[in-house]
């Protein structure tokens, strides 16, 4: 297996010895280490071992395939839609038929919804409970970047109805930068008379860079709903420590027991989104769009098992 230089560098400060650590290093660790925990850089808990682990499970992986080329109507079938604010592309597709589990998870959400607040001790998700499902939002945004960037993809999964297996998820795409204050606009629009919106750390970047957004555009101010519950927060607070991370792609593998092979990296999303303006070629896109799906159907997993006892893996 080929490891990369910065998986060998991690593999050689794993491995040496105190006695030839540089004499820098050394003190700088000593004036960073708590004076209360100087036993805290255990095995297994250390930095560099959680990189080295991480780095080595890339290592890995098979090489992805490389993604298709062509045009975005060829590669993502969709509508281009129009409205007052100007036109986007909309890709719509019923949630169920999106993984083979979701028709399962689909199932036994309206369980998960009324044991959200019973059957956890965590008030953060009280709102879900007995909510009637035509007045929930799933959300996941894909931007062009960090602070202040334009948002390019708003993933939503609305329900219809108070039919669990009704899920439709609606991905609202900007084809370019003009794009982006029509397409806000619409999703605007689908979360208008929603109560409840669900999110994985949407309390802290999804929805507050949409409202930014928003008022950049002069758009109609988007509104909060009545309630926010972000996953992240809950995740946090049960599962802190028990992994490296509580990444969404952390829990798919340690929660749900799967692993997405052939994703984009989320660092890349932005380059991607460029290159396809820039060049009209929908390969990246593709994959952007497949991995918003992916959030969305990870979020309804995760409150599934984290709502229901016999859903959760033992420690």
């Amino acid at each position: 297996m080929l490891l990369s230089r910065r998986t060998r560098e991690l593999l050689r400060q794993l491995r040496r010895p105190e006695g030839r650590q540089p004499a820098a290093e050394r003190d700088r660790a000593s004036a960073e280490a708590p004076s209360e925990a100087p036993q805290a850089a255990v095995a297994g808990s250390s930095v560099v071992e959680r990189a080295v682990r991480s780095a080595l499970r890339r290592s890995a992986r098979p090489a992805s395939p490389p993604p298709p080329s062509g045009p975005l109507e060829e590669l993502v079938p969709g509508h281009v839609m129009h409205g007052p604010e100007g036109s986007y592309y909309l890709v719509q597709a019923p949630a169920a038929e999106l993984l083979p589990q979701a028709s399962s998870l689909l199932e036994r959400l309206p369980d998960a919804l009324r044991a959200a607040a019973s059957v956890t001790d965590d008030a953060r998700l009280a709102p879900l409970r007995d909510t009637s499902l035509d007045k929930l939002a799933l959300l996941d945004t894909e931007t062009a970047g960090l602070s202040a960037a334009p948002i390019f993809l708003v993933g939503l999964t609305l329900w219809p109805s108070n039919q669990a297996e009704d899920a439709v998820v609606h991905q609202l795409m900007a084809r370019d930068y003009t794009e982006e204050a029509p397409m806000l606009a619409e999703a605007a629009r689908l979360l208008r008379g929603r109560r409840v919106l669900m999110t994985y750390n949407g309390r802290s970047f999804d929805f507050p860079l949409m409202r930014e957004r928003t008022v950049y555009h002069r758009l109609e101010r988007l509104s909060e709903l009545e309630s926010h519950v972000d996953l992240l927060h809950v995740v946090r607070k049960r599962f802190r420590g028990r992994w490296d991370d509580c990444r969404l792609q952390t829990l798919e593998k340690e929660l749900c027991g799967r692993e997405r092979w052939g994703d984009i990296d989320g660092a890349d999303i932005p380059r991607a989104y460029h290159d396809f303006v820039a060049s009209g070629d929908a390969g990246q896109m593709k994959l952007v769009i497949e991995h918003n799906r992916l959030d969305l159907i990870s979020m309804l997993e995760i409150l599934v098992r984290i709502t229901m006892p016999n859903e959760l893996p033992q420690p």
